[in-house]
């Protein structure tokens, strides 16, 4: 495989991540409000992007949304969605990708990294539990319509 390059998102790159976003998650929104939701997102100072290049193809990506939480008096990073194209998966992309999240967070003085996963999505609790991510919890949702 070339080489995996990892680089800061930008506004050029909104439609082909929209794009890939529809391949992750299946019918869940339409692409027009991606798109919106994106280039907002991509303009708020507690969120960054970052995707992985092979010969210029986006081949993954992975964002983090930062809060402030009172009380821990600090910064929790959320990694929101990491998403490696099948073609690409399991020859480090993802690695390459949380690597970039952690030393990211740890620069801007994130206290801890929380990221949520199905139950039997195994290999992702592999990938996760690799880069030191250990401590599990319960999250309960409720979807709206």
């Amino acid at each position: 495989m070339s080489r995996v390059r990892v680089r800061r998102a930008v506004e050029g790159d909104i439609s082909m991540l929209t794009a890939i976003a529809g391949d992750f998650l299946h019918g869940t929104a339409a692409n027009e409000e991606r798109l919106a939701i994106l280039k907002s997102s991509l303009k708020n100072p507690d969120y960054e992007l970052w995707i992985a290049e092979v010969n210029g193809e986006i081949v993954g990506f992975i964002d983090l949304w930062v809060i402030h939480d009172f009380c821990h008096g600090g910064k929790l990073g959320y990694i929101q969605n990491l998403y490696v194209v099948p073609k690409y998966r399991r020859r480090g992309v993802g690695s390459k990708l949380l690597q970039k999240i952690m030393e990211r967070a740890k620069r801007g003085k994130v206290l801890e990294i929380h990221v949520v996963t199905e139950f039997n999505n195994e290999a992702a609790i592999w990938l996760y539990k690799k880069h030191g991510l250990t401590k599990e919890s319960l999250q309960l949702e409720r979807e709206f319509e």
